[in-house]
Parts: structure tokens; sequence; C-alpha cells
């Protein structure tokens, strides 16, 4: 008996240290999950680029200022990059283009200062990628940095300036502005995209777009291209150069000494005032002179 007493003590212990090991693994708090980044700063290519985590939703910003050091003509491009979340600043950003965090309390802004030697043919002094995801970015009136700025997917807005070039990219996009160095402005790509206050080329893409040129009132012209798909344009002022492309469109050069042609679809044409040249191409088209 007294035997039996102890196997079954024991037995006792071994279940009541069991359910206690099982209780302190249930209530032990489990391991920090890694603090999710917006994107990182990397230079590669010769050039800085901003490319954005998978999976964020980013709402960057990049505000910029010109300096001159030691009295040295080559200007730096004082570039500063805020997020949503924390930014990476990979070992090659760092070392070539000096990128480091303006606060150690605060890794949603990194600066970085990109050196344009004078006499450079360097036009393009950042890239933003912002792959997947509804993201937004947005270039303030006074940057006057050249950059690409690509959408990826995603139904993004892009805001920018007269120095940058806008790739929407897949999704239903908006972009605002763009006029970079290399003649473009802003293109849409696939989706129903809105692109406004473009200069210089810009182009819809596949999808039923609207494009709405830049007001010039000295006189330069935009060239707006639809694409594929059911499209919208309108020149604004200037004397533009109008496309419509495959699909119905509706095309109104408005003030400006304008040449618009419908190519293929039933498409209707307003010149608008000026001295336009229009062409409907084939199909059933409508077509105004004012």
């Amino acid at each position: 008996m007294r035997t039996h007493r102890r196997i079954a003590t024991a037995t006792t212990t071994a279940l009541t240290l069991a359910l206690a090991l099982g209780a302190a693994a249930l209530t032990a708090p489990a391991a920090q999950a890694a603090t999710p980044t917006a994107g990182s700063l990397r230079h590669t290519g010769g050039e800085l680029w901003y490319k954005a985590t998978t999976g964020q939703a980013n709402r960057l910003t990049v505000s910029m200022k010109i300096e001159v050091r030691d009295n040295d003509l080559d200007a730096y491009y004082i570039l500063t990059f805020r997020d949503r979340a924390p930014i990476t600043i990979d070992k090659s950003a760092a070392d070539k283009d000096e990128c480091v965090y303006p606060s150690a309390t605060d890794l949603t802004v990194a600066r970085c200062a990109v050196h344009i030697p004078v006499g450079s043919d360097d036009t393009d002094i950042y890239d933003v990628d912002l792959g997947d995801g509804n993201d937004t970015a947005t270039i303030p009136a006074n940057n006057h940095a050249y950059a690409a700025i690509y959408g990826g997917k995603g139904n993004d807005v892009l805001i920018g300036t007269g120095w940058d070039v806008l790739y929407g990219q897949d999704g239903n996009d908006h972009l605002v502005g763009g006029g970079g160095v290399w003649g473009l402005g802003a293109l849409g790509g696939a989706g129903n995209d809105v692109l406004t206050g473009c200069s210089n080329a810009c182009y819809g893409g596949a999808g039923n777009d609207s494009l709405t040129g830049e007001d010039n009132e000295d006189g330069d012209r935009n060239i707006l291209n639809g694409g594929d798909g059911n499209d919208v344009a309108y020149g604004r002022s200037g004397d533009d150069l109008i496309y419509g492309g495959r699909g119905n469109d509706r095309l109104y050069g408005e003030k400006g000494n304008d040449r618009i042609y419908g190519n293929s679809g039933n498409d209707l044409i307003h010149g608008g005032p000026g001295k336009d040249i229009l062409s409907g191409g084939p199909g059933k088209d409508r077509v105004y002179q004012n």
C-alpha cells in the first residue's frame, strides 16, 4: 500500500508539473513582430533609388533644396524622403549619396545629398519605385530635381512637377503634372487613368483614359496620345498635337492652333478657337472646327 501511494503521489506531481508548464507556455508572450518598413533607399545603376517594400501602401513625399559646399561650383541636391513607415537606408545609399536619418527617433524621414558635378549630363537625379499597393507620391512644386516616379501595380496617385516623368503602370491611376527632361510628361499605362496638367508628351496607354494638357500661354504645345481605349483629351491653351489612338475618342483642342487626329474609331473632334488641322481617320467621325 505504501508503494502504491508513492506511485500515485509521483504521478500526481508529474501531472501537476505538466499542467503548470503548459499554462506557462500558453501565457508566455509571443516574440515581437518586426516593424514593417515603407521602403529602402539604395544606390544602384549609378543612381539613387527609393524602392517600396512589397505589400505597403506608401504615402511618399520628396522635398528638395540645392546646396553648394566649400565655395565649390558643384551642386548637391538635398533630398528629404518622408513615408508612413520607417525607411531603410542601404549601405550603398549611405556611402554614395550620404543618406542619413535627420532624427534618430524618427526613421520615417531620411535625407540624402546627391552630388551633380558641373557640366554633368546626368538628367536623372533620383528614381522612385512604389511597387504594389494603392500608393501616393507627392513631389512639391519647388522640387527642381529631375526624377522618374513609377507607380507599379495598384491604383496610384502621383503628383509631380514639370521636372518629373510619371509612370502610372498597372491600375487606374491619377497622374498630376509631369514633364521631365526627356520630353516625356506622364504615361498612364494599363488601366483607366486620369492625367491632368501634363506637359511635353503624355500617353494614356491601354484603357479608357482622360488626358488634360497644361495651359501654355507662351504658345508651347502639349502632345497628348490616348492610346488604346475610348479616351477623352483636352489640349488647353497652346498649339497642341492630339492623337486619339484606337477607340471611340472625344478630342478637344481648345485654344491655339492645334492638330488633332482621331485615328481609328468613331471619334468626336472639336478644334476650338484657332487655326486647327483636324482629321477623323477611319470610322464614323464627327468633326467640328469650333
